[in-house]
């Protein structure tokens, strides 16, 4: 989103954190969507670097328990 248009301009979080109370949520999303469905995104060539890029995720264990608490707000409406 922060790539491709103006909407993170004067917003609360940082697109380039991946997990944090700063974090982009959409960031921590989309990684975690990447990773439990990575298997199925492995065998589409345009997708095969992105789910690459999850090897070199050192912070992957929190970012999955952050998304999971997204989610979990978002479902509560919470969030």
């Amino acid at each position: 989103i922060s790539r491709m248009s103006n909407y993170c301009k004067g917003c609360a979080y940082n697109p380039k954190l991946r997990v944090g109370d700063d974090a982009c949520p959409f960031t921590t999303l989309y990684w975690d969507f990447l990773d439990r469905h990575k298997e199925a995104f492995a065998k589409n060539h345009r997708m095969s670097q992105q789910v690459f890029g999850l090897k070199r995720l050192s912070d992957l264990p929190e970012l999955k328990e952050r998304a999971q608490e997204l989610l979990e707000g978002l479902q509560k409406g919470t969030i």
